[in-house]
């Protein structure tokens, strides 16, 4: 299938493994240029090498950073201006009672979950001639298992 993705720049956010990798390996597959993020330099390192080793010849970039803070998105966004593709995939998860997660907890959540989409989304949206980027969400991949994960 052709989704004729050259020349389209991509970015997604939580992307060293699961959803993020596989949906990473796909836009690289169909010819984007696609930046990989992470917050580990060497998980994100082997993804990058992961996804060059199985379509030899792809564009692929990789962005070590934990998104969830403003420091870092501001640090992509002026590595990279201009994306074409924002697939907003980080999120986290933590699997226990509603009475049990404090404040602290509630604002982590928000901060990943949320604050980090909307700050990029913003951000690659505002200088964008004839609408925004895509965006897609899926705010619990630890929820899911991805067997194409590196």
């Amino acid at each position: 299938m052709d989704l004729q993705l050259q020349n389209k720049l991509a970015l997604v956010t939580g992307s060293t493994a699961g959803i993020g990798y596989a949906v990473a390996e796909g836009l690289a597959r169909e010819g984007a240029t696609v930046i990989v993020n992470g917050r580990a330099a060497p998980r994100l390192e082997n993804a990058v090498a992961a996804i060059r080793s199985k379509y030899p010849g792809c564009k692929v970039d990789g962005f070590a950073g934990d998104l969830s803070t403003a420091e870092a998105c501001s640090a992509l966004t002026a590595r990279y201006p201009a994306i074409d593709i924002l697939v907003n995939n980080l999120g986290i998860f933590n699997p226990q009672p509603f009475e049990e997660i404090n404040d602290d907890e509630w604002r982590r959540f928000f901060e990943v979950n949320v604050l980090s989409g909307v700050r990029l989304s913003r951000s690659f949206a505002s200088g964008r001639q004839g609408g925004g980027p895509v965006t897609l969400l899926s705010l619990n991949p630890e929820i899911w298992e991805s067997s194409s994960s590196p």
